[in-house]
């Protein structure tokens, strides 16, 4: 297979196919590294092989060797390293636009609890998030962990995202520690979300998030806001209370 880029952190090998979708195929190797296969409209992203039309090319194969060199560009996952002001402008592009972008679904009803009216599931998922963060906030991190994980729906769920986030804040203010032992708490069964755990530990980002970290702007908000049904957004929702020093704003408490 010919491919239009490859993450940096992707590995020559064998992977085998555990899901399809329309835009991206999911493999894994035999020691679950993960492998995602997918279309130029998703970009490129540190485990990433873009691949003009992916679930076409996979169509009728299970098993796929990357040989060894891998000979496509490759794409520098590494996210920046932005000064004390530079992340306090970018907290502060975030404060102002995610409620722009984000859909209303997502976590930013963390930041607007009142707008729009809430489903029943979104007011106890909301509630048992601001319980689990203030038991970090009391300095009880594993307790807040083990209730954010795997809360919400979907391949990769709502509190995933947001630990996510959490630890790129994290690793954006050089508390490189606090989040591999995020990462450590929170991986699971879900051999995905695993995946993308450990990335976010380590500080490797897909380009569109890259790209807003580098140089913010609203435009670059609403780009990551389109990753996913609510999975961008969520991540930034982390990511935003990560750089507020973990601290929700006041509307929220209400």
């Amino acid at each position: 297979m010919k491919f239009l880029s490859i993450g940096d952190q992707v590995r020559p090998g064998r992977y085998t196919v555990w899901t399809r979708f329309q835009n991206s195929v999911i493999l894994f190797s035999t020691t679950r590294r993960a492998l995602f296969i997918v279309a130029p409209a998703l970009g490129d992203g540190p485990l990433n092989a873009v691949h003009p039309r992916p679930a076409q090319a996979l169509q009728n194969i299970e098993e796929l060797r990357l040989p060894r060199p891998l000979t496509a560009p490759r794409y520098d996952s590494q996210m920046p390293r932005p000064t004390a002001p530079q992340r306090a402008q970018l907290a502060a592009i975030l404060a102002r636009h995610l409620p722009r972008f984000a859909p209303p679904d997502s976590l930013i009803s963390l930041w607007l609890p009142t707008r729009p009216p809430l489903s029943t599931f979104q007011t106890n998922r909301d509630k048992l998030f601001r319980q689990a963060l203030a038991r970090a906030a009391r300095g009880q991190l594993p307790q807040a962990v083990n209730a954010i994980k795997g809360c919400g729906i979907g391949l990769t769920p709502s509190g995933d995202d947001f630990l996510c986030g959490w630890m790129l804040a994290l690793r954006l203010r050089r508390q490189t520690q606090t989040a591999r032992l995020i990462a450590n708490l929170a991986r699971g069964e879900n051999p995905v979300v695993n995946a993308f755990l450990e990335q976010a530990a380590r500080g490797r980002v897909a380009r569109a998030l890259k790209n807003l970290l580098t140089t913010p702007t609203p435009a670059r908000v609403k780009a990551v806001c389109a990753m996913g049904h609510s999975s961008g957004a969520d991540l930034l929702c982390g990511l935003l209370f990560g750089l507020n020093d973990g601290l929700l704003p006041l509307e929220s408490k209400r």
